[in-house]
Protein backbone atom coordinates (compact mmCIF):
# COMPACT_ATOMS: atom_id res chain seq x y z
CA UNK A 1 0.00 0.00 0.00
CA UNK A 2 0.95 3.14 -1.00
CA UNK A 3 2.05 5.63 1.84
CA UNK A 4 0.54 8.98 1.97
CA UNK A 5 1.78 12.83 2.68
CA UNK A 6 -0.04 16.20 2.19
CA UNK A 7 1.18 18.88 0.47
CA UNK A 8 -0.30 22.41 0.21
CA UNK A 9 0.09 25.36 -1.96
CA UNK A 10 -0.33 29.24 -1.24
CA UNK A 11 -2.03 30.93 -4.19
CA UNK A 12 1.08 32.72 -5.47
CA UNK A 13 3.78 31.17 -8.35
CA UNK A 14 5.56 28.60 -7.34
CA UNK A 15 6.87 25.48 -8.81
CA UNK A 16 4.91 23.21 -6.72
CA UNK A 17 2.05 24.17 -7.92
CA UNK A 18 3.16 23.09 -11.41
CA UNK A 19 4.75 20.22 -10.25
CA UNK A 20 1.18 19.10 -8.80
CA UNK A 21 -1.07 20.22 -11.42
CA UNK A 22 0.81 19.00 -14.11
CA UNK A 23 1.58 15.54 -12.96
CA UNK A 24 5.28 15.42 -12.15
CA UNK A 25 4.46 15.38 -8.39
CA UNK A 26 2.27 12.09 -8.66
CA UNK A 27 4.40 11.00 -11.18
CA UNK A 28 7.99 11.32 -9.65
CA UNK A 29 6.17 10.34 -6.24
CA UNK A 30 4.02 6.94 -7.13
CA UNK A 31 7.24 5.41 -8.42
CA UNK A 32 9.10 5.60 -4.72
CA UNK A 33 5.49 4.01 -3.38
CA UNK A 34 3.73 7.59 -2.24
CA UNK A 35 0.94 9.41 -3.08
CA UNK A 36 0.51 13.15 -2.82
CA UNK A 37 -2.76 14.28 -0.78
CA UNK A 38 -3.52 18.08 -1.08
CA UNK A 39 -3.99 19.23 2.52
CA UNK A 40 -7.16 21.29 1.24
CA UNK A 41 -9.25 18.12 0.50
CA UNK A 42 -9.45 16.93 3.56
CA UNK A 43 -11.17 17.95 6.76
CA UNK A 44 -11.59 21.32 6.74
CA UNK A 45 -9.94 20.94 10.25
CA UNK A 46 -6.93 20.57 9.19
CA UNK A 47 -6.63 23.31 6.85
CA UNK A 48 -5.22 25.44 9.49
CA UNK A 49 -2.39 22.93 9.42
CA UNK A 50 -0.87 25.44 6.22
CA UNK A 51 -0.36 27.56 8.84
CA UNK A 52 0.56 26.24 11.81
CA UNK A 53 2.33 23.14 10.57
CA UNK A 54 1.05 20.25 13.13
CA UNK A 55 1.04 18.00 10.90
CA UNK A 56 3.87 15.59 10.74
CA UNK A 57 3.67 14.66 6.81
CA UNK A 58 3.24 18.21 5.33
CA UNK A 59 4.93 19.80 2.26
CA UNK A 60 4.43 23.53 2.21
CA UNK A 61 5.36 25.98 -0.15
CA UNK A 62 4.70 29.53 -0.34
CA UNK A 63 4.94 32.91 1.65
CA UNK A 64 7.56 32.71 4.68
CA UNK A 65 5.38 34.79 7.03
CA UNK A 66 3.75 30.98 8.41
CA UNK A 67 6.69 28.95 8.70
CA UNK A 68 9.03 31.72 10.17
CA UNK A 69 5.65 32.11 13.20
CA UNK A 70 5.35 28.39 13.10
CA UNK A 71 9.26 27.90 13.54
CA UNK A 72 9.31 30.67 16.39
CA UNK A 73 7.22 28.89 18.21
CA UNK A 74 8.67 25.41 18.80
CA UNK A 75 7.09 24.14 15.51
CA UNK A 76 10.05 22.29 13.12
CA UNK A 77 9.37 22.87 9.74
CA UNK A 78 12.77 22.04 7.61
CA UNK A 79 13.79 24.60 5.23
CA UNK A 80 14.75 22.81 2.27
CA UNK A 81 14.76 25.70 -0.85
CA UNK A 82 13.41 29.17 -1.66
CA UNK A 83 13.80 31.76 -4.18
CA UNK A 84 13.07 35.34 -5.18
CA UNK A 85 10.25 35.57 -7.59
CA UNK A 86 9.27 38.86 -8.57
CA UNK A 87 5.72 39.05 -8.74
CA UNK A 88 4.82 42.86 -8.48
CA UNK A 89 4.02 44.92 -4.89
CA UNK A 90 1.94 47.61 -5.56
CA UNK A 91 0.75 50.49 -3.35
CA UNK A 92 -2.61 51.94 -4.66
CA UNK A 93 -4.84 55.38 -4.55
CA UNK A 94 -7.70 55.86 -5.69
CA UNK A 95 -8.36 57.22 -9.13
CA UNK A 96 -9.02 61.29 -8.76
CA UNK A 97 -6.02 61.24 -5.95
CA UNK A 98 -4.19 63.66 -5.86
CA UNK A 99 -1.26 61.68 -4.71
CA UNK A 100 1.24 60.96 -7.67
CA UNK A 101 4.19 59.38 -6.19
CA UNK A 102 5.24 57.67 -2.93
CA UNK A 103 6.72 61.21 -2.18
CA UNK A 104 3.20 62.52 -1.74
CA UNK A 105 2.29 59.83 0.92
CA UNK A 106 3.81 62.26 3.54
CA UNK A 107 1.46 63.41 5.85
CA UNK A 108 -1.54 61.05 4.65
CA UNK A 109 -3.69 58.05 6.06
CA UNK A 110 -2.11 54.44 4.78
CA UNK A 111 -4.70 51.62 5.27
CA UNK A 112 -3.26 48.30 6.93
CA UNK A 113 -5.62 45.02 7.31
CA UNK A 114 -5.80 43.66 10.85
CA UNK A 115 -7.37 40.39 11.06
CA UNK A 116 -8.31 39.74 14.20
CA UNK A 117 -9.84 36.06 14.19
CA UNK A 118 -6.61 34.37 11.71
CA UNK A 119 -4.13 31.92 12.66
CA UNK A 120 -1.33 34.37 12.13
CA UNK A 121 -2.34 38.01 9.66
CA UNK A 122 0.17 37.40 7.40
CA UNK A 123 -1.30 39.99 5.20
CA UNK A 124 -1.48 42.36 7.64
CA UNK A 125 2.46 41.71 7.70
CA UNK A 126 2.83 42.58 4.67
CA UNK A 127 1.29 45.74 4.10
CA UNK A 128 3.17 46.99 6.95
CA UNK A 129 6.16 46.16 5.19
CA UNK A 130 5.13 46.66 1.91
CA UNK A 131 4.46 50.51 3.09
CA UNK A 132 7.83 50.41 5.40
CA UNK A 133 9.86 49.51 1.72
CA UNK A 134 8.12 52.05 -0.33
CA UNK A 135 8.68 55.14 2.10
CA UNK A 136 12.25 54.34 2.48
CA UNK A 137 12.33 54.50 -1.55
CA UNK A 138 11.35 57.70 -1.49
CA UNK A 139 13.59 58.91 1.79
CA UNK A 140 10.65 59.03 3.95
CA UNK A 141 10.46 57.62 7.47
CA UNK A 142 7.59 55.63 9.43
CA UNK A 143 6.44 58.78 11.56
CA UNK A 144 6.00 61.00 8.14
CA UNK A 145 2.37 58.59 7.47
CA UNK A 146 -0.58 58.00 9.49
CA UNK A 147 -0.87 54.66 9.79
CA UNK A 148 -5.01 53.25 10.49
CA UNK A 149 -5.04 49.75 10.96
CA UNK A 150 -8.36 48.32 9.97
CA UNK A 151 -10.10 45.07 12.14
CA UNK A 152 -11.43 42.52 10.11
CA UNK A 153 -12.83 39.33 11.56
CA UNK A 154 -12.92 37.38 8.66
CA UNK A 155 -11.34 33.66 9.38
CA UNK A 156 -8.49 31.80 7.42
CA UNK A 157 -11.33 30.45 5.34
CA UNK A 158 -14.45 32.36 5.39
CA UNK A 159 -17.31 30.27 5.69
CA UNK A 160 -15.60 26.74 4.88
CA UNK A 161 -14.38 28.15 1.59
CA UNK A 162 -10.78 27.45 0.19
CA UNK A 163 -8.89 30.13 -1.05
CA UNK A 164 -10.44 33.17 -3.34
CA UNK A 165 -9.91 36.31 -4.40
CA UNK A 166 -11.74 39.70 -2.74
CA UNK A 167 -10.56 42.74 -1.51
CA UNK A 168 -10.25 43.58 2.29
CA UNK A 169 -12.08 46.36 4.21
CA UNK A 170 -9.00 48.14 3.54
CA UNK A 171 -10.53 48.73 0.02
CA UNK A 172 -13.41 49.76 1.73
CA UNK A 173 -11.88 52.49 3.93
CA UNK A 174 -10.10 53.79 0.82
CA UNK A 175 -13.36 53.72 -1.32
CA UNK A 176 -14.66 55.91 1.18
CA UNK A 177 -11.82 58.21 1.68
CA UNK A 178 -11.05 57.59 5.19
CA UNK A 179 -7.62 56.29 4.22
CA UNK A 180 -5.51 57.32 1.40
CA UNK A 181 -3.23 54.41 -0.22
CA UNK A 182 -3.23 50.69 0.82
CA UNK A 183 -1.20 47.92 -0.13
CA UNK A 184 -1.67 44.81 -2.35
CA UNK A 185 0.60 42.50 -4.49
CA UNK A 186 0.94 39.97 -6.92
CA UNK A 187 -1.58 39.32 -9.44
CA UNK A 188 -4.31 40.45 -7.50
CA UNK A 189 -3.41 44.02 -8.05
CA UNK A 190 -3.75 43.92 -12.04
CA UNK A 191 -7.21 42.70 -11.30
CA UNK A 192 -8.56 45.56 -9.12
CA UNK A 193 -6.40 47.69 -11.04
CA UNK A 194 -8.98 46.65 -14.08
CA UNK A 195 -12.07 48.45 -12.50
CA UNK A 196 -10.44 51.79 -13.11
CA UNK A 197 -11.23 52.46 -9.61
CA UNK A 198 -7.32 52.75 -8.54
CA UNK A 199 -4.35 54.24 -9.30
CA UNK A 200 -0.75 52.86 -8.69
CA UNK A 201 1.60 55.33 -7.48
CA UNK A 202 5.41 52.55 -7.16
CA UNK A 203 5.44 48.74 -8.09
CA UNK A 204 7.98 47.71 -4.77
CA UNK A 205 10.03 45.20 -6.54
CA UNK A 206 10.74 46.80 -9.94
CA UNK A 207 13.67 48.25 -8.72
CA UNK A 208 15.90 46.65 -6.44
CA UNK A 209 19.00 48.97 -6.30
CA UNK A 210 16.51 51.27 -4.53
CA UNK A 211 15.31 48.88 -1.91
CA UNK A 212 14.88 45.14 -0.88
CA UNK A 213 11.27 44.17 -1.24
CA UNK A 214 11.44 41.55 1.35
CA UNK A 215 7.70 40.47 2.19
CA UNK A 216 5.59 37.58 3.04
CA UNK A 217 6.42 36.10 -0.85
CA UNK A 218 9.81 37.92 -1.20
CA UNK A 219 11.33 35.01 -0.99
CA UNK A 220 9.09 32.23 -1.59
CA UNK A 221 9.70 29.39 0.54
CA UNK A 222 9.70 25.49 0.50
CA UNK A 223 9.50 23.45 3.67
CA UNK A 224 8.73 20.17 4.72
CA UNK A 225 7.42 18.77 8.70
CA UNK A 226 10.68 17.57 10.40
CA UNK A 227 9.80 14.17 11.46
CA UNK A 228 8.73 13.27 8.07
CA UNK A 229 11.97 14.62 6.89
CA UNK A 230 14.25 12.91 9.31
CA UNK A 231 12.19 9.43 8.97
CA UNK A 232 11.60 9.15 5.44
CA UNK A 233 14.19 11.51 2.90
CA UNK A 234 13.71 9.77 0.16
CA UNK A 235 10.23 11.37 -0.12
CA UNK A 236 11.76 15.03 0.21
CA UNK A 237 14.29 14.64 -2.04
CA UNK A 238 11.71 13.24 -4.84
CA UNK A 239 9.59 15.77 -4.02
CA UNK A 240 12.41 18.50 -4.94
CA UNK A 241 13.05 16.74 -7.91
CA UNK A 242 10.08 17.08 -8.82
CA UNK A 243 9.42 20.52 -8.31
CA UNK A 244 13.00 21.27 -9.67
CA UNK A 245 11.84 19.32 -12.70
CA UNK A 246 8.81 21.53 -13.12
CA UNK A 247 10.59 24.80 -13.09
CA UNK A 248 12.69 23.47 -15.61
CA UNK A 249 9.51 22.14 -18.11
CA UNK A 250 8.23 26.02 -17.24
CA UNK A 251 11.31 27.36 -19.44
CA UNK A 252 10.32 25.31 -22.60
CA UNK A 253 6.82 25.94 -21.94
CA UNK A 254 6.55 29.63 -20.63
CA UNK A 255 2.58 29.73 -22.13
CA UNK A 256 1.47 26.73 -20.58
CA UNK A 257 3.73 27.62 -17.34
CA UNK A 258 1.82 30.99 -17.46
CA UNK A 259 -1.86 29.12 -17.89
CA UNK A 260 -1.07 27.10 -14.19
CA UNK A 261 0.38 30.15 -12.64
CA UNK A 262 -2.73 32.00 -13.77
CA UNK A 263 -5.42 29.69 -12.40
CA UNK A 264 -3.56 28.89 -9.28
CA UNK A 265 -3.48 33.23 -8.66
CA UNK A 266 -6.92 33.99 -9.23
CA UNK A 267 -6.13 35.82 -12.56
CA UNK A 268 -6.25 35.88 -16.33
CA UNK A 269 -3.23 35.08 -17.65
CA UNK A 270 -2.95 38.62 -19.49
CA UNK A 271 -3.30 40.16 -15.47
CA UNK A 272 -0.41 37.19 -14.07
CA UNK A 273 1.88 38.78 -17.46
CA UNK A 274 1.35 41.88 -15.99
CA UNK A 275 2.17 41.04 -12.37
CA UNK A 276 5.20 38.95 -13.24
CA UNK A 277 8.16 39.83 -15.56
CA UNK A 278 8.50 38.17 -18.73
CA UNK A 279 11.26 35.89 -17.62
CA UNK A 280 9.22 34.24 -14.36
CA UNK A 281 10.35 30.99 -15.38
CA UNK A 282 13.87 31.81 -14.68
CA UNK A 283 13.26 32.25 -10.79
CA UNK A 284 11.12 29.25 -10.25
CA UNK A 285 13.53 26.25 -9.22
CA UNK A 286 14.36 25.89 -5.53
CA UNK A 287 17.92 27.19 -4.31
CA UNK A 288 19.60 28.25 -1.46
CA UNK A 289 21.15 31.75 -3.12
CA UNK A 290 22.86 34.12 -1.01
CA UNK A 291 20.57 36.91 -1.87
CA UNK A 292 17.72 34.69 -0.97
CA UNK A 293 19.01 33.79 2.35
CA UNK A 294 19.70 37.39 3.18
CA UNK A 295 16.28 38.90 2.45
CA UNK A 296 14.66 35.58 4.55
CA UNK A 297 17.15 36.95 7.07
CA UNK A 298 15.34 40.77 6.68
CA UNK A 299 12.24 39.14 7.02
CA UNK A 300 12.47 37.29 10.13
CA UNK A 301 14.15 40.42 12.13
CA UNK A 302 10.88 42.36 10.65
CA UNK A 303 8.30 39.92 12.17
CA UNK A 304 10.44 39.90 15.59
CA UNK A 305 10.61 44.00 15.45
CA UNK A 306 6.95 44.08 14.88
CA UNK A 307 5.55 41.82 17.29
CA UNK A 308 4.59 38.74 15.48
CA UNK A 309 7.17 36.38 16.44
CA UNK A 310 8.65 36.08 20.19
CA UNK A 311 11.91 35.64 18.44
CA UNK A 312 14.72 35.94 15.75
CA UNK A 313 14.41 32.16 13.64
CA UNK A 314 18.22 32.40 12.65
CA UNK A 315 17.87 31.36 8.84
CA UNK A 316 21.04 30.22 8.18
CA UNK A 317 20.50 27.56 10.89
CA UNK A 318 17.41 26.72 9.70
CA UNK A 319 18.62 26.15 6.33
CA UNK A 320 18.95 22.51 5.63
CA UNK A 321 20.65 22.53 1.95
CA UNK A 322 21.63 18.64 2.32
CA UNK A 323 18.15 17.43 0.34
CA UNK A 324 18.26 19.70 -2.43
CA UNK A 325 22.51 19.27 -3.34
CA UNK A 326 20.92 15.22 -3.41
CA UNK A 327 17.53 16.27 -5.86
CA UNK A 328 20.31 18.08 -7.78
CA UNK A 329 22.95 14.99 -8.17
CA UNK A 330 20.19 12.58 -8.84
CA UNK A 331 18.69 14.39 -11.17
CA UNK A 332 22.00 14.75 -13.01
CA UNK A 333 22.81 11.05 -12.77
CA UNK A 334 19.14 10.16 -14.32
CA UNK A 335 20.37 12.44 -17.47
Amino acid sequence: MAKEFNYTICPVANASYIAANHGFLKERLEKIGYTPVKLQTLEQEHWVEHFNYENDRLFREGGNTPPIWAKSRGAEPVLIGLNLIPGQQAILVREDSDIKTVADLKGKKVGIPDRINVTIDHQKTAALEGFENALKSAGLKNEDVEWVFIKDETPDYPNGARWTFKTGLDFEALDKGEVDAVFIKLSASERVLESGKYRKIINIVKDQTVVDPVNNEWPNVLTVSRKLAEEEPEVVVEYLKATIVAARWAKDHKDEAEELLAEQTFSTVEQYRRAYPADFYAQLEPNFSEAGLKSLQTRAQFLYDHGFTDKVVDVNEWADKSFLERALKELEEEV
